[in-house]
């Protein structure tokens, strides 16, 4: 019989188990409540606490019985700023984690040519992360790949997070895989990636997400303090809470939940859609080539912007995760925090910090202001206004004789956000920058 019958008798037979095989019963030690949880963790590590929350908005969307989409959100920052601990708070329940401390995609179906044929299936890593949380401590060893190895392993998992299975073919096993509802969540970190994988990601279409934590650099008394109180024993009182949360969590709906979506405020869902619409434009990608006629050459520029309405699916997913993690079973105003945060960490480093000085700045930034705040020459910050023209997200108002830079000198460039985003400069959004930012 052919490893591709086997696979397909396999699904076949899963599928025949009850509906509910996604969901479990937990029982914590100490039943524990998400105040509870966020005290422990701010006493512990504050700096943190944002990024874990977000961490459980992921986790509980598999408690939600009409999402199928996966989740895979990604932790940023440089090297021992807290990423891998936030990720341990949740790696202790094994029967809803996966954890790998990196992998590569074609793991999720095998090929390898030293694994005998009949083992390939036990070794495949999709079957084993089904409706659990894979967590993957360190991501940036596939960001630092060439780009086409990038491209080729970004693909594989871009599938995979459509959540419908993979195959894959290879001249030594032919076709294997794996078809139907294949939902997963995942955690992950990563130290901050090139500005060209954006670009790929882009192009692709990506389904990752990302939280940047945004660490603050420590001074000696905090580093002494560090020695006093050793940063293994707050990881584990951390991990303690969290696992028992988690696990009220899910003994609370055993059998998931039937998420009432009439019930939801059609205000809030707006509001989220403007997110996703926002971010599909800011993390497009631009292409760019040369032709030439003659004697005469010609630069080309194109855009590939996703459209919203996968995002606007997924966003709605995570906040639906944040208000079970809440106690609720509807959405709320308080949920939207973690979606700014998200949205605008997960667009290139650059037109994130740009796009929201310019929330702060009323909707107008000039040459000097995008300047100071990427510390770059006055030729790249023109560069990133034009991409922000070019992307229909901001108009550009050369300089006038009204409007010099402080140094006297000619006249600076206004970047101006376009009235289709004015919500962005309202109060109302501002005040969402000031919680979650």
């Amino acid at each position: 019989m052919s490893i591709k019958k086997n696979s397909a008798n396999k699904n076949s037979s899963n599928s025949k188990l009850k509906e509910n095989e996604r969901f479990i019963s937990l029982t914590p030690e100490i039943p524990t409540e998400i105040h509870n949880w966020r005290n422990t963790v701010n006493e512990n590590f504050p700096d943190l606490l944002i990024p874990a929350e977000a961490g459980l908005s992921v986790m509980a969307q598999l408690l939600i019985r009409d999402i199928k989409n996966p989740f895979a959100l990604v932790f940023v920052d440089v090297p021992s700023s807290g990423k891998t601990i936030a990720l341990n708070f949740f790696s202790t329940i094994k029967d809803l984690i996966y954890t790998t401390d990196n992998f590569t995609p074609a793991s999720f179906v095998s090929h390898s040519a030293n694994t005998k044929k009949e083992q390939l299936e036990k070794n495949d890593m999709l079957p084993q992360i089904k409706n659990k949380t894979m967590i993957v401590r360190d991501l940036a060893p596939i960001f630092a790949k060439r780009d086409e190895d990038v491209q080729a392993m970004l693909g594989i998992l871009i599938r995979v997070l459509d959540g419908e299975g993979l195959e894959t073919n290879s001249g030594l096993y032919g076709k294997r895989g794996y078809v139907g509802e294949y939902l997963f969540m995942m955690l992950s970190a990563s130290t901050p990636i090139r500005p060209k994988i954006w670009n790929v990601m882009g192009n692709l279409g990506s389904r990752l997400f990302f939280i940047n934590l945004n660490s603050v650099e420590k001074d000696e008394a905090t580093l002494v303090d560090q020695l006093k109180n050793p940063c293994k024993d707050k990881e584990i009182k951390c991990k303690q809470i969290s696992e028992n949360f988690i696990k009220t969590l899910w003994s609370k709906y055993p059998a998931g939940i039937d998420w009432k979506i009439d019930n939801d405020n059609p205000e809030i869902m707006k509001i989220s859609a403007k997110f996703a619409m926002i971010l599909a434009k800011l993390r497009s990608s631009i292409n760019e080539w040369g032709d030439s006629f003659g004697d005469k050459k010609y630069n080309n520029t194109q855009p590939i912007t996703e459209k919203p309405d996968r995002l606007n699916q997924l966003i709605y997913n995570l906040m639906r995760g944040h208000a079970l993690a809440c106690g609720r079973e509807n959405i709320a105003y308080e949920d939207l925090g973690i979606v700014y945060r998200i949205a605008l960490d997960s667009a290139p480093p650059n037109r994130s910090k740009i796009f929201k000085e310019l929330i702060k700045n009323n909707g107008r930034l000039t040459t000097g202001s995008i300047m100071e705040i990427l510390k770059c020459s006055t030729p790249t910050a023109l560069k990133h206004m034009d991409e922000f023209k070019l992307l229909e997200i901001a108009d550009i108002n050369k300089g006038s004789s009204n409007n010099f830079n402080d140094d006297g000198g000619r006249p600076e460039h206004v970047l101006i956000l376009k009235n289709k985003y004015e919500w962005f400069i309202s109060d109302e959004c501002r005040n969402y920058l000031s919680t979650m930012a």
